[in-house]
């Protein structure tokens, strides 16, 4: 599989902000200077194309360039069935729709948090954090329907003077969140759209209504509150929608489709063994140390420094942002020195850098190269210690970076990183992971009591959000409840 290949990590693990603007500044431009993973950069003398949304045309353009950017750095998820049962609900919704406009695609990211968000040209992708989260197929299709109609009345163009001021380095998912933006009058739209749609298929309406309750408990049991808008927040406002929805629901006349005899049963055989939380395929961190079960190797970064998992690179931020160390792959397999010449001749095309030193290191048993060098970056002098490791059949690097100002503070930590990698003994591969699962309760049960009995790991504040109910909630006899379950990760067949 090609993932196995790159460095395939996963979404956001730290839910924790960079302490100011300034900071945020500071990694964008490091990375641009130094080849973190980003957006394909292009050269310096290639002109800045923008793609204005005054078409349809448009729209599909910029929908595929930008969902390119979504797999390759937040990562869809590798699960075929999975991604098929989405998929199937969009279809089935797209038929009530007189006029579809685009080819509509739908796909579930790697992403823990909940979250929906459609690009333009009609590419809507759902998190399997959302997955996890909502409670029947009518919930779910709700969702991917009040996308659908984001997309199809084109929203995104009429926010593009928004999009415009979106730094150019920012994550897709940042960008996402720009373009879905809407105003008030927007997400009203999408939201009664989504309900008339899921009303023409044969769902429920008022699973619009009940997934927004389940999400705004959800962010009050996360954030102890109402927070700010966070980083994948695209749907704020969830308390108003949800009443203004349930009231629109009662008027909508609908049918329930004879092929959906249970809503929720219909769901959740299709969520059990979803993982919840960080997924080994992806790696994990176990406070400080990252673990990589599938490719098979680990690394502690520096105590409490800002820790983030994406798709293409794993590293660690200084809490006031004046330094980072990230881990990259995607480099061929090779003599090493080879490698890294190779690697600095063509970012030095793209980027100011000067070699200060390079020469061969050991890391462990492994023969590995490093480079000291500094580099241009928007604010100054970057200082950079990169190191080029060969590790099953690939090579992989680690960067250290700070402004010159501050690198010999930092630098003892960044080694410390580089030198702690190495690789895992075959039972530091069976990782835990905790899988969502569901099963009947028994007349009467609590929550409590349900949990003692299946074994489950989330809490009873957590237990309730995630099954639509109340903590003193009582189950019914036979009642479908999902609940968390922690088990053992063993990759297949090895690295």
């Amino acid at each position: 599989m090609a993932g196995r290949r790159q460095l395939a990590l996963g979404a956001a693990l730290s839910r924790e902000r960079t302490s100011s603007a300034a900071a945020l500044g500071l990694c964008l431009a490091l990375a641009l200077a130094l080849g973190c993973a980003s957006a394909p950069k292009k050269s310096a003398s290639e002109p800045k194309r923008k793609t204005v949304l005054l078409t349809e045309y448009d729209d599909a353009q910029v929908g595929r360039e930008s969902t390119k950017d979504v797999e390759a750095q937040v990562g869809v998820l590798d699960d075929p069935k999975l991604q098929a049962y989405v998929d199937g609900i969009g279809r089935k919704l797209l038929r009530g729709m007189p006029r579809r406009g685009f080819d509509y695609q739908f796909a579930v990211v790697d992403m823990q948090e909940p979250n929906a968000f459609a690009l333009p040209g009609g590419y809507v992708f759902i998190s399997r954090g959302l997955l996890a989260l909502a409670n029947n197929e009518d919930e779910l299709a709700c969702v991917i329907g009040h996308e659908i109609t984001h997309a199809a009345r084109r929203h995104a163009a009429a926010q593009q003077a928004l999009a415009a001021r979106q730094p150019p380095l920012a994550m897709p998912g940042a960008r996402a969140k720009t373009l879905a933006g809407y105003s008030r009058e927007m997400e009203r739209e999408a939201d009664e759209g989504g309900q008339i749609l899921c009303a023409a298929a044969g769902y429920d309406p008022m699973g619009m209504s009940t997934f927004l309750t389940s999400l705004s408990m959800s962010t009050r049991l996360t954030y102890g509150g109402t927070p700010g808008p966070t980083f994948f927040d695209t749907h704020p406002g969830s308390d108003e929608r949800a009443a203004a929805n349930a009231v629109r629901a009662r008027e909508i006349r609908w049918k329930r489709d004879p092929a959906i005899a249970d809503s929720r049963a219909s769901l959740l055989a299709q969520l059990d063994g979803l993982e919840v939380g960080q997924r080994p395929e992806a790696g994990i961190f176990e406070g400080d140390r990252f673990v990589h079960p599938v490719l098979g190797f680990t690394l502690r970064f520096p105590p409490g420094w800002k820790l983030q998992n994406t798709n293409q690179a794993v590293g660690a931020m200084e809490p006031s942002g004046k330094a980072m160390v990230f881990l990259e792959g995607g480099e061929p397999a090779g003599d090493v020195e080879q490698v890294a010449h190779g690697w600095l001749e063509r970012e030095q095309e793209k980027a100011r850098i000067s070699v200060e030193d390079s020469k061969p290191v050991k890391i462990g048993q492994i023969d590995a190269w490093r480079v000291d060098a500094n580099a241009a970056g928007a604010g100054g002098s970057v200082r950079a210690l990169l190191t080029f490791i060969p590790f099953d059949r690939a090579t992989w690097r680690i960067t250290g970076v700070s402004p010159s100002a501050f690198a010999s503070r930092y630098e003892g930590a960044m080694l410390a990183t580089t030198r702690s990698f190495r690789p895992l003994g075959p039972q530091e591969r069976k990782v835990p992971v905790t899988r969502l699962r569901f099963t009947k309760a028994r007349a009467g049960e609590s929550l409590a009591a349900f949990s003692e009995r299946t074994g489950n790991t989330w809490t009873v504040n957590d237990l309730a959000v995630y099954n639509g109910v109340f903590v003193d909630h009582r189950f019914e006899a036979g009642e479908l409840v999902k609940f968390a379950r922690k088990e053992t990760f063993q990759p297949a067949g090895g690295s």
